[in-house]
């Protein structure tokens, strides 16, 4: 910036220009004095008047210019330039500043420019394109030739859905408007929504896209290339729906915006990439964690998105009943220990374990996390990002950590045997560690960790529990509300409104398993107990499964039992609902253990299992069974 202001300083000197074309013997000592006296008639910049007076032309005082600033100069109209670089600089900005863009190198945005000192016209550049600006000087006739060489490109397809979408956001006031700083980041405009006008189409449909997204309460954002076209998905409530399709000539634009604002390499297409950004959205906080991936088609790339506003999340809201809850809390007030929150990618394992924290976190309390990535910031914990490239691991983490003092350990997840030693060996020495492990239930969590290479000694005496989750959504509260103004809840969830996307859900709640780890499983897994016998034990002592704790959620209209279906996985001996009494049953029992009523899943006869639609038993001709 210093040499920049140095050169500005430079030129607004005419007779420097006017020198350096004398010694060079392009004028004469008389010329120069006659074009100095034109100068001050007109204010117009000396090199102007000498080109239009034709005593110089415009090309050699360009060159000149550049020459005396060590600016390169560059004729862009003879060059082949990618059409893409063009949607990064609207039509109407490039024809006001005189500019052009030219190629991206070394993460710098190299733009032609017929006055490169012009320091409003590089910031004006450096907004709408959201990159370092490069200049090099180029006659005008070189730009504005250049510009009816490359825009004529079609923007209407665009247009049409930016502006379809913008009405979308008119009463809230959501528009996601990015403003240049050294991190890149997005911030709210209130302005009228006719200023969208003034932004170039790629940049009004990158902030549709995210301020939509965040709008209909998205978790992910899924932009897929195909042959001819691309796809813009998004993940609301665990489930991907498709919601806008656009031409093939969007694609690599649409990316580089996005690679530009989560500050990745623009030019590296090759090769994936991970990046952040964070925006504003109706004045809350929200991240957006960057991922790209080259594929046939182009490059792929999904945005996480993650609210900070809804990281202070109660235990109590997280969808366990009150039984488990007490028992969770019983586990989270031991001072020494592991616990394990289990579950698929998607889960709800992070929020869990964010409410736990919540719990636990005090002045009293040291309580560090480990993380890859740290998804939500906490007030008052210290968190640690993890970077594999310096190699700062979580097991290097964790022993830098238990020098530190610790009360509390959060690890993200527990993922070899090296962290998963040192984190059960703090366990076991005085600290309450909380992690993750990626299994489909509470008890074959034990499986997983002997597996990993943890002696059952370990396990047994260090572990206090288990917490085995899935998402599930939740039925709409204002489509029940229209089913019980019309008589109609026997209709389950088929009006849809606006508030769930027209799905019928809106929000999601956990499905539990909490398993305590008492003392008769500590003697089973200690004896190399299956996941069977633990889970048989567990049923015993009071635990709910994970079906079972959806079933009543089922009973309770919380969700319906298609969803419970869709998202717990059954186990190899299928179970379904008794239909007296709505708990989990086996199929192959003659009789519900709970209420005692006779199965319907089998023959009262002979006790083998039936159809739904047999009217009597093949095996023993015995039709009681549909009375």
């Amino acid at each position: 910036m210093a040499s920049l202001t140095q050169s500005q300083e430079n030129l607004s000197n005419p007779l420097r220009l006017g020198e350096f074309l004398s010694q060079q013997g392009h004028l004469n000592e008389g010329q120069v004095l006659w074009a100095l006296q034109e100068q001050k008639k007109t204010g117009k910049r000396l090199g102007e008047i000498l080109s239009t007076l034709k005593m110089v032309s415009e090309d050699l005082v360009a060159q000149s210019i550049g020459t005396l600033n060590d600016i390169p100069y560059i004729t862009p109209h003879t060059l082949s330039i990618d059409p893409d670089l063009f949607l990064m600089i609207p039509e109407w900005l490039a024809r006001r500043h005189l500019s052009v863009p030219v190629k991206i190198q070394e993460k710098e945005f190299v733009v032609a420019m017929a006055d490169p000192l012009n320091y409003e016209t590089l910031n004006d550049l450096r907004f709408y394109a959201g990159m370092a600006i490069r200049p090099f000087i180029a006659t005008r006739k070189n730009i504005l030739e250049t510009i009816e060489q490359n825009y004529h490109f079609d923007t209407s397809s665009v247009e049409k859905i930016v502006q379809a979408s913008a009405k979308d956001f008119a009463e809230g006031a959501l528009q996601v408007i990015p403003e240049m700083s050294e991190a890149n980041l997005l911030h709210t405009d209130t302005r009228a929504l006719e200023e969208k006008s003034q932004l170039g189409p790629v940049v009004q449909l990158t902030n549709v896209i995210i301020g939509k997204a965040i709008k209909m309460r998205a978790s992910d954002i899924h932009i897929e290339p195909a042959h001819k076209e691309f796809r813009v998905r998004y993940r609301i409530d665990g489930l991907l729906r498709e919601e806008m399709r656009l031409p093939k000539w969007v694609q690599n634009p649409l990316v580089s915006r996005i690679k530009i604002l989560a500050t990745l390499d623009i030019s590296e297409r090759r090769l994936p990439q991970d990046g952040a950004v964070r925006v504003m959205a109706e004045g809350k906080p929200v991240d957006l964690r960057v991922s790209t991936l080259p594929t046939h088609h182009g490059e792929k790339v999904v945005l996480r998105i993650l609210d900070q506003s809804k990281v202070l999340i109660d235990l109590d809201q997280i969808g366990l009943q009150d039984k488990d809850a007490e028992i969770v809390r019983k586990m989270i007030r031991k001072q020494k220990g592991m616990i394990l929150v289990t579950g698929p990618t998607g889960s709800g394992k992070t929020t869990t374990l964010y409410a736990l924290i919540q719990e636990l976190k005090s002045v009293t309390n040291n309580l560090t996390t480990v993380e890859d990535p740290v998804e939500y910031t906490i007030d008052g914990i210290n968190q640690i990002q993890i970077n594999n490239e310096v190699g700062l691991t979580f097991a290097k983490c964790l022993r830098s950590i238990l020098r530190q003092d610790p009360n509390i350990i959060f690890v993200g997840e527990i993922r070899d045997k090296e962290t998963a030693e040192i984190a059960f060996r703090a366990a076991m020495t005085g600290h309450l560690v909380l992690s993750t492990v990626h299994t489909n239930d509470a008890p074959s969590t034990i499986t997983r960790l002997l597996d990993i290479g943890i002696p059952p000694y370990l396990v047994s005496s260090s572990l206090i529990g288990i917490i085995a989750q899935r998402l599930i959504r939740k039925r709409c509260r204002r489509c029940m509300e229209l089913l019980q103004n019309k008589d109609a809840l026997s209709q389950d969830h088929e009006i849809g409104c606006a508030l769930c996307n027209h799905t019928g859900f809106s929000g999601r709640t956990g499905a539990f398993e909490v398993m305590p780890i008492t003392p008769k499983i500590r003697e089973l897994i200690s004896s190399g107990a299956t996941d069977e016998e633990i889970r048989i034990a567990s049923a015993t002592l009071g635990m709910t499964s994970m079906e079972d704790d959806g079933l009543l959620k089922v009973k309770s209209g919380l969700t319906t039992s298609e969803e419970l279906e869709r998202v717990v996985e059954k186990e190899d001996v299928f179970k379904s609902a008794c239909p007296t009494c709505q708990r989990s049953i086996r199929i192959d029992f003659l009789i519900c253990p709970y209420c005692s009523e006779a199965s319907p899943y089998v023959c009262a006869a002979c006790g083998k299992l039936l159809q739904p639609d047999w009217a009597a038993c093949p095996y023993c001709r015995h039709s009681s069974h549909k009375n």
